[in-house]
């Protein structure tokens, strides 16, 4: 072994005592892909086994079950619904929150929406026997049963899903229980606003009659004191602006005429007897009198100038001018006697209305007095009527909303009939069951490689066991396919020296007898196992038979004492063997048996030994084999198993080297490395492990190195 070469290194020629590290656990080895695929490979028909039994329950439940449809309806929650008339409504639309959905959610699930779904059922479908009156609560109890109401996420819309195994009645409840909701949110809001309408109209009269009172109590209480009004002011402050405007007017006119007056008597104490006042100056029939007086004074003029101052006509023009003098004067003393009487009687007048304003004013101010009442009751009448106004208004938007109730959700997705089941779900099943097939198949394999235990690869030779890996051993049976074996292997490979079996020994041979370090004059190879039945007689023999084919001169010795497996399988009749000789009863050409088949000498023994005496000591052995160099190219012996018998280590010792032999997957790794151990402290030179009873048609038996994973790349080489 190589690790075990450079842990011991030794001269030339000579072989030197094995020594391994530390079995490595499994976790310390990294996953091979390889591996993996050549594990699964090679239990490929135990993976195929419960797959198909996987599947095939699977198939079998999805058979047996009861199929259930599900049907699905979609309400589209509306929290701004469209408004037909732009009026305020009795009940309001619902707000755009997630709890307010939520409780939506709830409601839907109610016992009065199963009700109505299942009066609305029976109405649809008047013959199914489930309509029945008598049945209505229990229908509605397996409705609601049934059913499963889901919001979609954090959305508005609404998920009713029915499960039933009439695909027909899930879908009419899902959409039953969508239509009744839907009429249900409607009829509240109808029932609400009947119910609002017949109180407001109630109210309205009431608050009419109130109105109506505060009005007549207000104007009773007007009149009671004299607050009627017209143009927004009471009679009492109408009078009193009117006297106050006639008062200012009285004023003016006052001391206008007044005005006038002083003037005409200034005007006549500056003198001129009042011709240049300006009221004679402005009368006509001063005018008229002037003119007159013009004439006059003419013609007096010019009868002054003809006549002398006696003259009839000259008095008689004098006298005239005089009289029409007179006139004048008596009209300037007539206009400023008016003007006098003008002012006497505006101030007069003017006496009067300030008189009448001062009543004025203490009947305003006794109307001031009662206006604080007035106020009161205006204020109460006011409100009154703002509230009789509003309610009324209310009642006039409440009957046009008759009729028009819009309910705050709608139907998104009806509900149809399903053509398929939704439980069980044929496609998931399958796939469930393909997909558990293989997972199970997976376990299992990981099962079955963990159970066996036993020494199955390369790796498990050269990196657990820390020994070279010698080869394989494969069944005869494995070999020959659909083949069966008529003769036992060590047979076989004498009449069939070109098989795949045969070859697998010559390999054996050639690993153990074609490396270095052998000792001269001869090659002793201990075959040794650490239990029974794990084909290392028969190895043994086909060793010796392969050999003695190939022209070496090759002795078998049946180291087994007590099982003789080699023995009987050459030696059929009583003679002496290697118990005689190592006792000196007789000599080794005595003891010898020649195989007719291959020309391989037989040392062994025809009895089972009897007696505590062990021949196998050290000495003699030592005898044996020295003898045995001189005459053979090839010693094997055949050992008992190392845990069990004694005598295998002071064989596995005395020979060159040990081929260790473990039975494929049997064999556990424990027992093997008690064994190497064991065989290491005796001092025995182990040159590998190989592994017997291997079945070659089971894929990469020994490894993804495994030679006969490429068994059928060379099927022209071998002969059956």
């Amino acid at each position: 072994m190589a690790d075990g070469d450079s842990a011991n290194p030794s001269t030339a020629g000579e072989d030197q005592p094995e020594t391994r590290a530390p079995i490595e656990t499994r976790a310390n080895i990294l996953p091979d892909p390889r591996v993996v695929w050549m594990v699964f490979r090679r239990n490929i028909w135990l993976f195929l086994g419960v797959v198909v039994l996987v599947a095939g329950a699977a198939a079998t439940w999805t058979l047996l079950q009861t199929p259930i449809y599900s049907a699905t309806a979609s309400l589209l929650i509306d929290p701004i619904a469209p408004d037909v008339v732009n009026l305020k409504s009795v009940t309001p639309d619902l707000p755009g929150t997630s709890d307010v959905v939520d409780t939506q959610v709830r409601l839907i699930q109610s016992p009065q929406i199963a009700r109505r779904a299942a009066d609305a059922y029976a109405k649809l479908r008047p013959n199914d026997a489930r309509s029945a009156a008598a049945g209505r609560a229990e229908l509605a109890s397996t409705m609601a049963k049934m059913l499963a109401v889901n919001r979609a996420g954090l959305t508005f819309v609404i998920d009713i899903e029915a499960e039933s195994t009439d695909p027909q009645f899930a879908a009419d409840t899902a959409n039953l229980y969508a239509e009744q909701y839907i009429a249900a949110q409607r009829d509240a809001k109808v029932g609400a606003n009947q119910q609002a309408s017949t109180w407001l109209t109630s109210r309205t009269a009431e608050l009419r009659d109130a109105s109506s009172q505060a009005d007549a109590a207000l104007q009773q209480y007007k009149i009671a004191n004299g607050l009627l009004s017209s143009n927004g002011a009471t009679n009492a402050e109408q009078e009193v602006s009117t006297l106050n405007q006639q008062i200012a007017v009285a004023k003016a006119d006052l001391a206008e005429k007044s005005g006038r007056l002083a003037a005409a008597r200034a005007q006549l104490r500056a003198g001129g007897g009042g011709a240049d006042v300006g009221a004679a100056l402005g009368s006509g029939t001063i005018g008229s009198l002037r003119q007159s007086e013009a004439v006059a004074s003419s013609e007096v003029a010019q009868l002054e100038a003809r006549y002398g101052a006696l003259h009839p006509e000259l008095v008689k023009a004098q006298s005239q001018l005089k009289e029409i003098r007179v006139q004048i004067q008596q009209e300037i003393d007539r206009i400023l006697s008016n003007l006098e009487a003008d002012v006497r009687v505006s101030s007069s007048r003017l006496s009067s209305l300030q008189g009448s304003q001062s009543r004025a004013n203490g009947a305003l101010a006794g109307n001031n007095s009662a206006g604080v009442g007035m106020m009161a009751l205006q204020r109460k009448s006011d409100a009154a009527k703002a509230i009789y106004e509003t309610f009324l208004n209310r009642l006039r938007e409440t009957s046009a909303q008759q009729g028009l109730q819009q309910a705050d959700s709608r139907i998104a997705a009806a509900a149809e009939a399903p053509k398929s089941p939704d439980f069980p779900n044929h496609k998931l099943a399958a796939l469930g069951g393909i997909g558990g097939g293989i997972a199970l198949g997976l376990i299992a394999i990981a099962l079955a490689e963990y159970l066996q235990g036993g020494v199955r690869t390369k790796t498990d030779v050269e990196r657990r066991l820390r020994v070279r890996y010698a080869g394989a051993v494969p069944t005869l049976q494995s070999t020959l396919g659909k083949m069966r074996a008529t003769e036992p292997p060590q047979d076989y490979i004498v009449s069939h020296p070109l098989s795949v079996f045969a070859e697998s020994l010559r390999a054996l041979q050639a690993f153990l007898l074609l490396g270095g370090g052998a000792a001269q004059g001869g090659r002793v190879v201990a075959v040794a196992s650490a239990l029974p039945q794990e084909g290392k007689t028969t190895t043994s023999v086909c060793l010796a038979r392969t050999a003695a084919l190939g022209g070496a001169r090759t002795v078998l010795v049946d180291c087994d004492l007590r099982r003789r497996g080699s023995s009987e399988q050459f030696i059929h009749e009583k003679r002496p063997g290697l118990y005689e000789y190592m006792r000196g009863e007789v000599s080794l050409d005595e003891a010898l048996v020649v195989d007719p088949a291959s020309g391989a000498y037989v040392l062994g023994t025809s009895e089972s030994q009897q007696d505590a005496r062990d021949p196998l000591t050290p000495n003699n052995l030592g005898r044996l084999i020295a003898e045995l160099r001189k005459r053979f190219d090839v010693v094997i012996l055949d050992t008992a198993p190392v845990l069990g018998v004694a005598d295998a280590r002071a064989v596995a010792a005395a020979a060159d080297r040990v081929l260790v032999i473990s039975r494929w997957a049997k064999t556990s790794l424990r027992a093997v490395e008690a064994a190497i151990d064991v065989l290491l402290d005796a001092g025995a030179k182990i040159s590998g492990i190989a592994l017997t009873q291997v079945d070659i048609t089971r894929y990469a038996s020994t490894g993804h190195s495994d030679t006969y994973g490429y068994q059928k790349k060379f099927r022209g080489y071998y002969t059956n």
